[in-house]
């Protein structure tokens, strides 16, 4: 995915084109580029180094091409475009590897020019301020920091860290500075105080709050009043934080970094869609000079298949979306549909009780569920929750690596009630309630039991799978010497976490309680090689 933000800054049009062109400057020297070259108009910077600028009425931007040595070629895109308002102007940044064939394109990471602009501009998101590193909050700040996640007309996300009180507070300024490194730009990031946190808490609501050392995400839409919406605002443990920063760190920017290119506005899109060939720059080689001509047509014709290159990978992102989207559309109409069907089966019984005259049975409060998990690392801090039924034997690395996906939230809660299902077919199973495998029980659960869809469970691989040695091999996990000598076995029983077709997540686990009375999860994460992969 490449970085690719925009956001506001209260000066004109002139003064922002001005104040980016310094700061792309100063980008170039720390490059050890030729700026002598850049000051001059030309177009070569060093031997694979191309920079174009071009220019409308309304938009002005330039174009940086690095070829490296690996086959990448990083397109680096800044733009100015003019505001509505006379007294601002929008700034917009892209940057994306292009690769040759189907290598995969290596990750983005902020450039330094995005915290240059930040720290030369004033940059906001309706009423947060963008700044390169998290803007600290006393408790006097606490109610400009409430409206802000508030705010209706913002588009990014708010970052907010609270400082435990067992920590001295600069320590763990550095450690939240190291922790948003992949966010500038792509959110507003704030640090409460530890006298601030609990004035924050108050302020925002229990199901909003944020524990001591803990992060918190809060998207777009914030209203404190509607409960149900706060596991949308995800939350990053100082567990988690402090046991794995690198991990932490990139998970934080997962989200950002995916919603800032969706909202990218209007006029930010103009400004990275501007045409080299728009410039209105006057050439500095003599029109007349074959050779120049040459190497202009030479830069131009890289530069145009730079754009197509980036033109397929984004109708190849484009129909990912899509088919994340459709995914995401058939998820939800089966979870209405079994939300209906429950509905309705709790109105019957309602209506029986009442016919029955137990009005007390009929309308008393049910206790409240726990919540489900809001990520993987979430998941696996609650194993211990499961009957010793069910044991986890699986890479804990690889089920974490889920939590960069954008969808891993959805995805972690249906692994949860997959995991409490099988429990409560354990349970069941080993004191001969029950005789049926898995998916028999998730087709007709036993009242009052945990169950999944059973289109979700699949008993087996297909043969294909199953009779390829290599396909095969993936899907054997670790499990006791009791079930196997060799201490791994074959696990081709699966549930289906997702369907996205570019990760569709998988459950695998062995149904050992026939052997020794335990079911054995050996593998969560990314679907396994099979023909389609």
């Amino acid at each position: 995915m490449p970085y690719q933000t925009g956001f506001a800054t209260l000066l004109d049009f002139r003064e922002a084109t001005e104040r980016v062109r310094e700061q792309l400057r100063v980008w170039l020297q720390q490059k050890r580029y030729d700026v002598d070259r850049f000051d001059a108009g030309e177009a070569g910077l060093s031997p694979g180094v191309v920079i174009r600028y071009a220019a409308t009425n309304d938009v002005s931007g330039w174009q940086l091409q690095e070829s490296r040595h690996d086959g990448v070629t990083w397109v680096s895109t800044v733009a100015v475009t003019r505001g509505v308002r006379r007294d601002h102007a929008w700034i917009s940044l892209n940057v994306e590897p292009v690769v040759s064939g189907s290598a995969s394109p290596p990750q983005a990471a902020p450039p330094k020019l995005v915290r240059l602009l930040l720290g030369a501009v004033d940059a906001v998101d309706g009423e947060a301020t963008l700044r390169p590193h998290p803007m600290v909050v006393n408790a006097a700040g606490v109610d400009d920091l409430l409206e802000i996640v508030c705010a209706e007309e913002r588009r990014l996300p708010v970052v907010v860290a609270a400082a435990p009180t067992d920590v001295p507070f600069d320590r763990w300024r550095a450690t939240v500075n190291s922790l948003v490194r992949y966010l500038p730009g792509l959110a507003s990031t704030y640090l409460l105080d530890p006298v601030a946190v609990p004035a924050f808490n108050d302020g925002i609501g229990v199901t909003y709050a944020i524990g001591p050392g803990a992060v918190r995400t809060y998207l777009p839409s914030v209203d404190p009043a509607i409960s149900e919406d706060s596991v949308r605002h995800r939350v990053l443990s100082r567990w988690r934080i402090e046991k794995e920063p690198a991990r932490a760190a990139r998970v934080l920017g997962v989200l950002p970094r995916q919603l800032a290119a969706a909202a990218l506005p209007a006029a930010a899109a103009r400004g990275l869609n501007l045409s080299v060939g728009e410039s209105r720059r006057a050439r500095d080689e003599p029109a007349g000079e074959t050779t120049s001509l040459r190497a202009e047509v030479k830069t131009l014709t890289e530069l145009l298949a730079i754009a197509d290159d980036t033109e397929q990978q984004l109708r190849e992102a484009a129909s990912r979306h899509q088919e994340q989207v459709l995914d995401l559309a058939a998820d939800l109409e089966i979870a209405q549909a079994e939300l209906e069907r429950r509905s309705a089966t709790v109105r019957e019984l309602q209506r029986r009780l009442v016919e029955a005259q137990m009005y007390d049975l009929a309308y008393s409060p049910v206790e409240a569920p726990p919540p489900l998990p809001t990520s993987f690392a979430d998941l696996l801090d609650r194993l211990n929750q499961l009957t010793d039924h069910v044991v986890f034997t699986g890479n804990m690395e690889t089920c974490l690596d889920l939590d960069e996906q954008m969808q891993s939230s959805a995805w972690a809660q249906t692994g949860w009630q997959g995991l409490l299902a099988l429990a409560d077919y354990a349970a069941a199973s080993t004191n001969n309630d029950f005789a049926g495998d898995f998916k028999t029980w998730c087709e007709s659960p036993p009242n009052g039991r945990y169950a999944i869809s059973a289109g979700k469970v699949a008993r087996d691989e297909s043969p294909t799978v199953r009779n390829n040695a290599k396909f095969s091999a993936t899907r054997v996990f670790p499990v006791p010497e009791s079930v196997s000598p060799s201490c791994e076995i074959f696990m081709g029983a699966h549930i289906k976490l997702g369907n996205s077709t570019t990760i569709a997540p998988r459950m695998h686990f062995l149904d050992a309680l026939r052997r020794d009375g335990h079911i054995y999860v050996g593998y969560i994460g990314p679907h396994l090689p099979n023909t389609l992969t």
